[in-house]
């Protein structure tokens, strides 16, 4: 068999918020690592999207991060990655679980020949996972954390290196402000992403404009475009659905979505009484009035998961064709932030890391 699945951590419980230490112990090189967080809800009032659940995902050497993402950035990356969404259960009844998945992915796709993280090339490698259930859900009261790596079994290959994938920088959104960001530019740029998650607000009502420049504006890549184009020109990455299944109250309640652009969502009532309807259709969730309590079904299409725009360098497939830093003194990312915006700008990059 060429290929197979391990069990890191089969599933246990993980009701007590903290971080999970893993030794990662294989001698195959790894193609993907699986994270799966399970909150079982205590009430049936939303807190937060699942994948809030999970707060970090890295993966170290000791003092050396080889990946550092929290579990909203690692989705929305695996959704740029592969076209589609890992799986979540968005689910906010009481007494069932809400679900979040997080691939962790060291090559290009699914078992990637050349690219693929060698545990043997590391002196101690470790998964770190930090979690608190009670973030996302609503208000879960247990929950369970099971981790899989994706290994090459009888296949003997011999990786060049692996994708790493970081949060390079934090900040505080300032309506209509301009960020300067400046970039590492130690390694080969496969993309950058740029995230500010917010339940009322698209993407570009958050970081309205983009440029990206390098050595001082001797070559400037996105000249202050507006965020708006940006998300209408890289439409490569397809619309994804996904379901919410709930309970409303007397008065408004908010389900959050994965979707926060061009988002289109339908509710069904799941009770012969209910009278619910969708009162807005911005962010990253979804409002909904009643005059009492109904089950309903919500049925969600979109792009930009956890309001995300991501910027690919190149044919994505093509290691040669990616942004190279040589010879690049600095590299410089301004976001100029929407009239409204609130909340916290992330920006991520995935990048070459050779052995």
């Amino acid at each position: 068999m060429n290929y197979r699945i391990t069990a890191l951590l089969g599933a246990e419980a993980a009701s007590t918020a903290g971080t999970k230490t893993l030794d990662i112990n294989l001698a195959e090189p790894i193609s993907r690592i699986t994270v799966q967080m399970k909150g079982l809800n205590n009430l049936a009032v939303p807190t937060a999207h699942p994948a809030k659940m999970v707060s970090k995902i890295e993966v170290v050497d000791g003092s050396d991060v080889l990946v550092s993402l929290s579990g909203v950035q690692a989705q929305a990356l695996n959704y740029y990655n592969k076209g589609r969404m890992p799986l979540n259960v968005l689910n906010y009844t009481d007494e069932v679980y809400s679900i979040a998945t997080y691939d962790i992915d060291f090559g290009r796709w699914l078992y990637d020949e050349l690219l693929a993280l060698d545990p043997r090339k590391f002196t101690n490698p470790q998964l770190k996972i930090t979690h608190n259930m009670a973030s996302g859900g609503s208000a879960p009261d247990a929950g369970e954390l099971a981790v899989y790596a994706h290994t090459f079994d009888e296949k003997a290959i011999t990786p060049t290196g692996f994708l790493t994938a970081k949060e390079q920088y934090e900040y505080s959104l300032t309506a209509s402000a301009t960020e300067n960001i400046d970039l590492a530019v130690d390694k080969t740029y496969r993309a950058l992403m740029i995230l500010a998650m917010s339940a009322t607000l698209q993407p570009w009502e958050q970081f309205n404009q983009v440029k990206l420049s390098q050595d001082n504006d001797r070559k400037v890549i996105i000249n202050d475009e507006k965020t708006s184009n940006l998300l209408k020109l890289l439409t490569t990455y397809p619309p994804f659905t996904e379901n919410i299944t709930g309970t409303t109250k007397n008065g408004t309640t908010t389900f959050y979505c994965t979707a926060s652009y061009e988002r289109v969502a339908v509710l069904v009532g799941l009770d012969a009484d209910a009278d619910a309807y969708i009162t807005d259709t911005y962010g990253g969730a979804i409002n909904v009035a009643d005059s009492g309590a109904a089950a309903v079904n919500i049925a969600v299409t979109g792009y930009s998961p956890h309001s995300s725009l991501f910027l690919p360098f190149g044919k994505q497939d093509a290691i040669e064709d990616w942004f190279k830093m040589d010879n690049t003194g600095s590299l410089r990312l301004s976001l100029k932030a929407g009239a409204s915006a609130s909340g916290t700008g992330e920006i991520v990059s995935q990048q070459l890391r050779l052995y």
